[in-house]
């Protein structure tokens, strides 16, 4: 009887150690897949395939998706150890974030350029067309509306365009990585683009190209220009308001970056021959080499178009700096630039709450001015002319530099002027460059803006 009994004793051990056997290499099984699978790699494959990245993506799409740092791999080894209570597996690094919708919902979603472009021929006003997200051709827009209708990227920079016409009336783009110019055709009104990210193309934006048909109540806000461009990162040849507002074009809320002359006169912002009401404000121009803001030729009036003054010009709150890097090839000389350079002759200009800085940024006078002129509350390395402006409204401007050419003259007196070649800026190393308590340059700093989508 206890021989029998030692003998079951001995065959129920026996098979416990099978069965814990068993149990150890089923979990030596089930765990090494898992952890491969949570490979880094495989997380970036999926990221993108969801987002179908736009080609040619810029360093600065690094933030539009942040991916955990790659795991550290452990040291191999055969043996296997089991906890001594049952622990849940591990769920692995979390799931990347979705791509970011646009602001506005979307009325329609099309997947075509086809699908786009008929979708916004028949939409009602207040329609928001979305486009999904993936690699596109140029895009060609033709609609008259009574009110605004937009094409939008689904996501937010989730759509590429190779290049953007627009005609018509009331058609807004926005939201969009842009790979080659967006032209505003002549004869266009309340057109506006918005949001966006401009790199290629030899301009960024041409409204538009003509010497005589106007562009009406553009508007160019919140967009994130990246050049080198062929020439210019906006241009504008005849712009009018002609709802009455005091607008004919508005260029506001964007930045302007590594525009670097080349040779072909490469300006942030080049207008030609004669038009009327620009409002250029809020706008971040930084590490460039070009003419900021650049007014000519008015007086020519180029194939057969008008001459005459520019009528109506406001550059206000804006903020300019490093205007001093190095040319772009092919130039290996390109001279000296200066951020705001104006040629008259103009009227009913006001340059106020600008702060101009960084290298040896210039604010530059020639050829003329209006008598209505206002130059006020601005901080500005260095102002300098080669045309009487003794007659201008000319107050409260802080400044290192102060001189001219052959011709040029200052008001004197020049109520509250304030020479100061180091200013105590709140953070220039972050690009802020507001003064304390001060009502002098911009009010704003770039780390609080949005630019581009």
């Amino acid at each position: 009887m206890q021989s029998r009994r030692a003998a079951l004793l001995s065959l129920f051990a026996l098979l416990a150690l099978v069965l814990t056997g068993s149990a150890v290499a089923g979990a030596s099984g089930t765990e090494r897949p898992h952890r491969k699978k949570q490979s880094r790699a495989g997380i970036a494959k999926r990221v993108a395939v969801e987002r179908r990245a736009p080609r040619n993506r810029l360093p600065f799409d690094n933030d539009l998706i942040s991916l955990p740092p790659p795991a550290t791999s452990a040291p191999s080894t055969d043996a296997v150890v089991l906890p001594a209570d049952p622990q849940p597996v591990s769920p692995g690094p979390p799931a990347p974030p979705s791509p970011e919708p646009s602001p506005r919902p979307c009325t329609e979603v099309v997947a075509s350029l086809t699908a786009a472009e008929a979708a916004i021929a028949s939409a009602a006003a207040g329609a928001v067309i979305c486009l999904a997200d993936g690699s596109y051709g140029p895009l060609t827009l033709a609609a008259t509306k009574s009110a605004q209708v937009t094409l939008q990227s689904q996501h937010l920079a989730g759509a590429t365009l190779d290049g953007v016409s627009l005609s018509g009336s009331h058609v807004a783009v926005e939201r969009f990585v842009i790979s080659d110019e967006i032209v505003v055709e002549p004869g266009s009104e309340a057109i506006s683009i918005a949001h966006n990210r401009i790199s290629g193309g030899y301009f960024g934006v041409d409204a538009g190209p003509t010497s005589t048909t106007t562009v009406d109540d553009t508007a160019i806000i919140g967009n994130q220009f990246i050049g080198p461009f062929g020439e210019d990162a906006i241009h504008l040849n005849r712009y009018h308001d002609s709802d009455g507002d005091g607008v004919g074009i508005l260029i506001e809320g964007n930045e302007i970056t590594n525009v670097r002359e080349n040779g072909n006169h490469s300006d942030c912002l080049q207008t030609v021959w004669v038009g009327d009401h620009i409002v250029f404000r809020k706008n971040y121009l930084h590490d460039n080499r070009c003419q900021g803001f650049f007014v000519n030729d008015q007086d020519v009036g180029g194939d057969g178009g008008a001459a005459g003054p520019v009528l109506g010009i406001t550059i206000e709150n804006n903020l300019f700096l490093r205007n001093d890097q190095p040319c772009a090839p092919p130039a290996s000389e390109c001279g000296e630039p200066s951020y705001l350079h104006l040629y008259g002759p103009y009227n009913e200009l006001t340059i106020r709450r600008n702060t101009i800085w960084g290298g040896e940024p210039v604010a530059s006078f020639q050829e003329g001015t209006g008598p209505d002129t206002v130059i006020d509350a601005n901080v500005a390395y260095r102002f300098w002319t080669s045309t009487d402006l003794s007659g201008i409204a000319y107050t409260d401007n802080t400044r290192c530099k102060q001189d001219g050419g052959e011709g040029g003259l200052w008001p004197l007196p020049a109520p509250g002027a304030t020479i100061d070649c180091t200013p105590a800026f709140l953070d220039a190393s972050s690009d802020d460059y507001r003064l304390p308590a001060s009502a002098r340059g911009v009010d704003w700093a770039p780390a609080e803006q949005q630019f581009g989508p």
